[in-house]
């Protein structure tokens, strides 16, 4: 639906940056700006979308590390099923990482994106040629095309030469490189949190240690080269002390973490669910503490979904066999909602709409007259039901509320029902 002039009757703001925080107001939007903020009930001027009366509204979340399957992989994810997907979980805006196939290492990949009405993309090009870690991609040319960021996803940086490399070169491209932080030769064939539920199961296990090395090595490239450094998938408390530390020293560091890794821990994997299957993997209730304080500090800047969905084949196998990752943009909300018994928004709109803002450079939002209309509406009272991704790999946690809608611009968008 596309209106000109509409009005928001009666929404709850959540939006610690606004002056109109913690009220119930009217919020007249006219060709995609706030024009008016009225107390509730009293701007009667243009048509009201009912859907949104009497539901929270924040500025639109950003979810900025989500996987979709085109091109290559069309059977676990398409444009389409993953639009929806994010429509439901009450998205504005979704980084696409490059892990594709082929990936997105080049111009013509980052513009062959395409566009979607209600939603935004922001792609993410590949750090390294065929991100196999060794030699740049064309960054210049995919930044001219319209990446935000630089990142090989979950294909860790093993050559330190090439990492300062790309922190140096990023520095002219006023965008930030992105490295996952993972040792995997400490555990090559590693496929749980080690810990007692991986040793009573039978699996084997990654260390913290293959985590918080990697961790060590990227702050310390970061600071000696300069440049922007963002960390993906932090998991582990050790890892959140040496962030908080760097920040301290004025080390120019962001960090993001997954839902999973606040939401779960490693005693999920001992029911051989291979949905819980996930890299970084469920870790200790302790570092789980660390994460939830982390992001309450601001050590850790943004909670992203880390949306990985697969199709059968690649997870309805035995633990060792199947692939890692989770299908979540859907459930992001309703798992973090439930977990935080519904008592930190706050923080979850910093987390998922103004800290990935200032990560990618996509301006100001807020609600408040002049800002431009980017909302994510939600309530607390209801449950996401159905699924549109077409990841079979959905963590069957509790869930507690769901996104009703999103606005962007002028396209207001109730979240489909399945």
């Amino acid at each position: 639906m596309n209106n000109g002039s509409f009005i928001l009757p009666c929404v709850h703001v959540v939006d610690p940056r606004s002056p109109h925080h913690a009220q119930q107001v009217d919020i007249h939007v006219v060709d995609g700006q706030v024009r008016s903020v009225g107390e509730s009930g009293t701007l009667t001027n243009a048509p009201a979308i009912e859907w949104a009366r009497g539901h929270f509204i924040s500025p639109g979340w950003v979810d900025s590390r989500a996987r979709c399957g085109a091109p290559g992989h069309e059977e676990r994810e398409t444009f389409e099923s993953l639009a929806l997907a994010a429509q439901r979980g009450g998205f504005t805006h979704v980084a696409l990482m490059p892990s594709t196939y082929p990936p997105r290492d080049n111009r013509p990949s980052i513009e062959a994106i395409p566009e979607h009405d209600g939603l935004t993309w922001i792609p993410v090009g590949a750090l390294t040629q065929g991100l196999h870690g060794e030699k740049l991609a064309e960054l210049a040319d995919m930044r001219e095309a319209g990446a935000l960021a630089f990142s090989d996803d979950k294909h860790s940086i093993d050559r330190p030469h090439t990492l300062q490399l790309a922190l140096e070169y990023a520095q002219g491209l006023d965008a930030r490189v992105w490295s996952f932080p993972l040792e995997r030769n400490l555990c090559p064939t590693g496929v749980a949190h080690e810990g007692a539920s991986a040793l009573r199961s039978g699996l084997a296990p990654i260390p913290r240690l293959a985590e918080t090395m990697r961790v060590q090595r990227d702050l310390a490239l970061a600071e000696y080269a300069g440049g922007g450094l963002h960390l993906c998938g932090i998991s582990c408390a050790e890892s959140v002390a040496l962030i908080r530390d760097a920040k301290g020293r004025g080390v120019d560091v962001t960090a993001d973490v997954a839902v999973a890794n606040l939401i779960g821990t490693d005693t999920d994997i001992e029911r051989y669910d291979t949905a819980y299957k996930l890299m970084p993997p469920l870790r200790s209730l302790e570092d789980q503490k660390a994460l939830w304080e982390g992001l309450r500090d601001g050590s850790i800047d943004v909670v992203v979904s880390d949306h990985d969905p697969m199709d059968h084949e690649l997870k309805m196998c035995e633990w060792g066999s199947a692939s890692f990752g989770a299908a979540t943009i859907e459930h992001a909300f309703a798992w973090y909602c439930n977990a935080s018994n519904a008592r930190e928004l706050d923080v979850w709109v910093n987390a998922v709409a103004h800290r990935p803002r200032m990560l990618f450079g996509l301006g100001h939002v807020s609600v408040n007259v002049g800002s431009p209309a980017d909302f994510t509406l939600f309530t607390l009272d209801e449950s996401p039901t159905g699924g549109a991704s077409l990841g079979i790999n959905v963590p069957s946690w509790s869930v507690r509320g769901r996104a009703v809608g999103t606005i962007l611009h002028s396209a207001v968008t109730e979240a489909p029902t399945i």
